[in-house]
């Protein structure tokens, strides 16, 4: 009877494990409960810039697939298109390319100012 104990015991540890392994959060992009106002200037803004309007992608000059993502009109015209794209949406290519995709917390934040009207704050 001790041996299935500690069998049984082991099995619930490896299983406990392994759930700790999983990521949380896992494509969480509910948009309900964006309690916090999403600011351009000081959250969305640097995002785009160090993510997708970087030198040679969707900078004012190369404007990579015709996307210039260096304003908040340019970003908040195009904000669909680069929510699929953070999201790897099937239809759209994977950004940011050739890197991870992005933290769901980021893609939240993105989907959050999206939803509050792309304020220009």
């Amino acid at each position: 009877m001790k041996k299935v104990l500690k069998k049984v015991f082991a099995m619930a540890l490896v299983v406990a494990a392994l759930q700790s392994c999983t990521k949380a959060n896992v494509n969480d992009y509910n948009v309900d409960n964006c309690s916090d106002t999403v600011h351009f200037a000081t959250e969305i803004q640097p995002l785009i810039i160090q993510n997708c309007a970087t030198s040679g992608c969707h900078d004012a000059s190369t404007q990579a697939a015709g996307y210039d993502l260096t304003t908040h009109a340019s970003i908040s015209g195009s904000a669909s298109i680069v929510l699929s794209a953070i999201r790897w949406e099937g239809g759209t290519v994977p950004m940011p390319q050739g890197n991870p995709q992005l933290a769901d917390s980021l893609i939240k934040k993105f989907s959050c100012w999206i939803n509050q009207g792309k304020l220009d704050n």
